[in-house]
């Protein structure tokens, strides 16, 4: 197939691109941003010059575009996307039902969501990992599983969330609002493995809230302003509360490191290291550490964290929380491990540090999963065999 792939700043576009081409694909890239992802028309008019000069079999993005979804049902060419953000409000559009798309959605439910509404063109695929690029960058750093070498006990690679819509917008609500949302991150924050915020948040609590604040979402109905508000408000708030917690309670059982850029106030024995790289940094902090953490951000509530991969396509020795799904794909407790809120993740961390064989066969039996099963080569197979 002849594909034309828009490229934007997200982590899985080089592994997606070569492995296209491993699998005789031949690929052009279009970089042009987009500026309004339902209505662009600078991108429209770029997106149709290619469209008109090319002979496309198809076009393909990580994540869904209406933008890209219009354009091509102007010109009868299929669109194939692949979410790694979910939910996405973009795919809550109209075009959603154009005869050209085909949505893969990494979480489950929101295939399950638009299934029920009756939507054909969005189906189920997990995310995948890159374990033979990264075998070969740790065999370049002297870092494969033979002759490693750990300089961490316990890490953790990611956002700390501390900008974020909740504390911008919390000083406008007036003071039964305000300790309403409190009240349901901390609720959040006592479920592990799930999520209560859409259900907190009642269409009355969203009626008076939307009278207090702007949340630029101007013409839009009750529905989408609650998604707005569940997934970009108070899911990355009580992400950021999580994530802190967890940190600080590790700390207490070993050396806890963090790469990141966000502000680490209020860490007080975490050990805090500059971000790294996805491509060239990333893989061996996953690779040179005793335990690495993924700790799932609320609003993703029926799928598995583009993380969870990175970290076995490493043979890193994962410990999650849980997601409804996460059984179907790897063998929990064999593959990795699985916590169940702060006192079990301790008490676990504690465990498997003190237990090297245990835990360097679960690392061992994750990546063995992910190389048969999970790899961008079984995806693109997958996108790409229509």
């Amino acid at each position: 197939m002849n594909i034309l792939v828009y490229k934007w700043d997200i982590f899985p576009y080089n592994d997606i691109i070569n492995e296209l081409k491993e699998q005789g694909h031949s690929t052009d890239v279009l970089a042009f941003p987009i500026k309004n992802h339902i209505q662009d028309t600078s991108f429209e008019h770029k997106l149709a010059e290619y469209l008109e000069n090319g002979s496309y079999n198809a076009v393909f993005s990580v994540n869904y575009f209406t933008v890209i979804s219009n354009t091509c049902h102007k010109y009868g060419i299929p669109y194939i996307s692949w979410t790694c953000d979910a939910p996405l409000a973009g795919m809550r559009n109209p075009s959603i039902h154009n005869p050209e798309n085909t949505i893969y959605v990494f979480d489950y439910k929101e295939y399950e969501y638009f299934k029920n509404k009756g939507v054909d063109t969005v189906k189920y695929l997990p995310l995948a990992g890159a374990p033979e690029r990264i075998t070969n960058l740790l065999a370049e750093n002297h870092t494969s599983r033979d002759n490693r070498k750990y300089s961490y006990d316990i890490s953790f690679v990611g956002n700390l969330y501390d900008k974020n819509l909740y504390d911008e917008m919390a000083g406008v609500l007036p003071p039964y609002l305000c300790g309403y949302m409190d009240a349901t991150i901390e609720a959040q924050l006592n479920v592990s493995g799930g999520n209560i915020i859409n259900i907190m948040l009642t269409d009355d609590i969203m009626e008076n809230a939307s009278k207090y604040m702007d949340l630029k979402q101007g013409g839009k109905n009750l529905e989408e302003l609650k998604l707005y508000f569940a997934t970009s408000v108070l899911s990355y708030k009580a992400a950021a509360v999580l994530r802190r917690q967890v940190l600080n309670a590790l700390s207490h059982v070993a050396g806890m490191h963090l790469f990141t850029t966000s502000s680490t106030d209020g860490l007080f024995k975490t050990i805090v290291h500059p971000p790294v790289k996805y491509h060239s940094e990333m893989p061996l902090v996953f690779a040179t550490s005793k335990i690495n953490l993924n700790i799932t951000t609320p609003n993703i509530e029926n799928g598995i964290p583009l993380r969870v991969f990175d970290v076995l396509s490493a043979g890193g020795f994962l410990m999650t929380d849980y997601r409804p799904g996460l059984e179907k794909l790897f063998d929990i407790g064999k593959d990795l491990v699985v916590y169940d809120g702060i006192n079990d993740l301790t008490s676990k961390a504690q465990y498997y540090l003190n237990h090297d064989k245990e835990r360097e066969l679960i690392s061992a039996s994750g990546f063995d999963k992910l190389q048969k099963l999970h790899t961008y080569k079984h995806r693109i197979h997958v996108m790409f065999s229509l």
